[in-house]
């Protein structure tokens, strides 16, 4: 979920009047004031929600078996260590694989807002973005029966004995050498025959620096057993009953397990099949910026010396893409802004009575399509190969809002606040940009799975609000402040980010005319 869709709610503070007391922050500002906003989150989790269920952020890295299922450039020798091995059904497996991530977001957001009469207000807002993932991979060896293969060069040895014997028996069987006895005959043919066979599957596994598989099966397992048996009973065959010698070694197998920084590297090799890191993913730059009106359209709030009573405000955003969206060579890498533009209508209405008060908002967000380059690839699928880059025509499902924001005045200018917020995104529309981006028997859909969600947040805080010179008779600069902590309490369907989140708030006022 994008970094502008996570905030959707949270920037939800409407108009207020021009005499503001300790209510929740105001938006709008009298005629010819001008205020000045800064304001301050930082999102942290390690956890998420999906299908309403919670799981580790890191979840999506990890799996029970690392292998072709998991490693999809891996399926390709599974077929050839069964060739080669005679066992069926013989697979690479590099253990089971555990992940701990943790994702934290700060912001700090810059702002203006002029007031040009006493109910219309402009103003915008500059986000600057530092997001940040963390990922630790272990992997346990349990079940595994593949390391690091020790390098092509590791294998020239054996390669060349082989290629020696197999060019000393063809050429042996070109001379006529066992053309005395059909069935020595027969048994040089079939050798030379199965043995190119073995050679060509052994080299594109192990020694072809174009072809050969990072991971190979260790010298102990059932496959790296069986596949120095196979070697075994070949050079038994050259040496005693078809008098080619010099062929003796065997191939350079790993004497462990791969680990989890073994795989670590091979997955982020930038030339290699996946090139996807896993090591921390940090990002500093603008987020998404946004510029919009706030209109009061009724406001019988605090007057003739009563606390309470009625306002209510519209407001309308228009939000930029002038943030940068996830990196695609880092896992679960988070960006600072989505990509794309959004045009959101927000509309809060405050009761209240005494020092009692309640803000209702609801709020509904359209964001429009833009064009991004993703990996094609189930947000579930841990290692997506590189392969998979496109160009795609992204339309983020719509999100609305429903808000309930209660408050209580201990003095005039200050309150506590709380709040419960829905909030419900549609699923994401996605197609290629075009036919010649499109990748064979890949849906483009499939970046949408997980993508419509809905969640509950809750929050808690305190507003300090000093109309000082503002209010009539009242002298002292303008100040209103705020702080509070929020986060998810519940989530149902697709992805949602288990935040916590703390804010806080200082705007100042500035008469100019």
């Amino acid at each position: 979920m994008g970094h502008g869709t996570r905030c959707l709610g949270v920037f939800v503070c409407l108009a207020a009047p021009p005499v503001a007391r300790a209510q929740l922050a105001p938006v709008g500002v009298p005629p010819g004031v001008v205020r000045f906003e800064m304001e301050g989150a930082f999102d942290s989790w390690d956890k998420r929600f999906r299908d309403g269920r919670k799981e580790g952020f890191g979840s999506s890295l990890a799996t029970p078996s690392l292998d072709g299922a998991t490693l999809p450039f891996l399926a390709p020798y599974d077929a050839i260590l069964e060739r080669v091995t005679g066992l069926p059904g013989a697979r690479l497996n590099l253990g089971a694989l555990t992940a701990d991530a943790q994702a934290d977001v700060s912001t700090a957001i810059l702002g203006l807002t002029l007031g040009v009469t006493r109910s219309l207000a402009v103003f915008g807002r500059l986000p600057l973005t530092r997001a940040r993932v963390q990922t630790d991979l272990d992997l346990v060896a349990a079940g595994a029966n593949a390391g690091l293969n020790p390098g092509t060069t590791a294998q020239d040895p054996f390669f060349d004995q082989f290629d020696a014997a197999l060019s000393t028996l063809e050429a042996q069987i070109a001379a006529g050498a066992y053309d005395g006895d059909p069935t020595r005959r027969t048994l040089a043919e079939t050798t030379l025959a199965q043995g190119d066979a073995l050679f060509g599957d052994l080299y594109t596994l192990l020694g072809d620096p174009a072809t050969a598989s990072p991971f190979i099966p260790t010298g102990g397992s059932a496959s790296g057993a069986a596949l120095a048996a196979r070697i075994a009973a070949l050079q038994t065959t050259l040496g005693t009953e078809l008098g080619v010698g010099g062929f003796s070694a065997g191939p350079a197998l790993p004497g462990a397990p791969a680990t989890a920084q073994d795989v670590e590297s091979v997955i982020g090799d930038p030339f290699g099949p996946i090139a996807l890191q896993t090591s921390q993913s940090e990002v500093t730059f603008r987020g998404d910026a946004e510029a919009g009106v706030a209109v009061t359209v009724a406001d019988r709030w605090d007057r003739d010396g009563r606390r309470g009573g009625l306002r209510a405000a519209a407001e309308g955003v228009l939000r930029f893409p002038t943030g940068v969206r996830a990196r695609t060579d880092r896992a679960l890498a988070i960006g600072t802004g989505d990509g794309q533009t959004d045009v959101e209508l927000r509309g809060a209405v405050d009761l209240g009575s005494g020092n009692v008060g309640l803000r209702l908002e609801a709020g509904y967000n359209r964001q429009l399509a833009g064009d991004v380059v993703e990996r094609i690839a189930s947000p579930l699928e841990p290692f997506p190969a590189r392969s998979l880059l496109a160009n795609v025509r992204l339309d983020p499902g719509d999100v609305t809002t429903l808000a309930v924001r209660p408050f209580f005045r201990l003095a005039r200018t200050l309150a506590l606040i709380g709040s419960l917020e829905r909030w419900s995104r549609g699923r994401d529309a996605v197609e290629y940009l075009s036919e010649a981006d499109a990748i064979p028997g890949v849906d483009a859909e499939v970046l949408a799975e997980g993508s419509d969600a809905s969640a509950t947040m809750m929050s808690v805080g305190v507003t300090y609000s000093n109309p000082g010179s503002l209010r009539p008779g009242g002298t002292g600069l303008p100040v209103d402040a705020g702080w509070s902590y929020e986060r998810v309490i519940s989530a149902s369907g697709g992805i949602v980010p288990d935040t916590h989140r703390v804010r806080a708030r200082l705007r100042l006022y500035f008469g100019i005319w």
